[in-house]
């Protein structure tokens, strides 16, 4: 998911350049420095914008987002911002639970394990949800396990066959951040405060330069 930054006030880059213009590198170096303030404003305004919907940490969206940036001036200042990434486990989002791995010791389950077929307590039917105001969902088929890698997550049988023999699992994931930050009314707000952060970003880039501090 791009956030594009175009049609920024031409005046403002005009004056950039005016004002830059003896200076080697000087206009390019400020627009690299805004465009840099103006990623890092996005990566904070994303995440304030995603927990308004989100049943989820600032924490949880900053260990999935992966932010790049490429612009464009020779026909106009243009701006790609993208935010790219993975679906984050159901597991990582507020209101999961059981908290840790927990097993229903009263009951017995027959499952594959490395080609044998053995009994093994249940996990206890995990829960799980993604939008505020919401309630989580209990999964009755699913539970919450600690892979040997250390990673926890919220895991359902798939009634299929690993190829090590045992009985398949696969792990019930939410949303990426580029698709929570998909919807039009997020993605409008944050390519406005973009546009206007660069260019409040960039006058500031001028100053810096200007003054030797840059």
């Amino acid at each position: 998911m791009s956030v594009m930054i175009e049609d920024i006030d031409r005046e403002a880059i005009d004056r950039a350049q005016k004002m830059l213009a003896g200076i080697d590198g000087g206009f390019n170096r400020a627009l690299r420095g805004a465009m840099q303030r103006t990623a890092g404003f996005l990566r904070t305004n994303s995440a304030k914008a995603i927990r308004e919907r989100y049943a989820i940490s600032a924490a949880n969206i900053r260990a999935e987002e992966n932010v790049t940036i490429r612009y464009s001036y020779r026909d106009g200042v243009q701006a790609f911002i993208t935010f790219a990434g993975h679906k984050i486990p159901l597991y990582r989002y507020d209101g999961a639970s059981p908290a840790q791995p927990a097993y229903n010791t009263s009951k017995w389950v027959s499952v594959m394990i490395g080609g044998e077929e053995r009994r093994v307590h249940p996990g206890i039917a995990a829960s799980g949800h993604q939008l505020k105001g919401t309630s989580p969902v209990r999964f009755d088929n699913a539970f919450v396990a600690q892979m040997r890698s250390g990673h926890t997550g919220i895991f359902e049988r798939t009634g299929g066959m690993a190829k090590s023999g045992s009985s398949e699992i696969r792990e019930i994931m939410g949303l990426s951040v580029p698709q929570m930050l998909g919807s039009k009314e997020v993605l409008e707000k944050l390519t406005h405060q973009a546009m206007e952060k660069f260019e409040e970003r960039l006058d500031h880039e001028v100053l810096r330069i200007l003054n030797g501090w840059g």
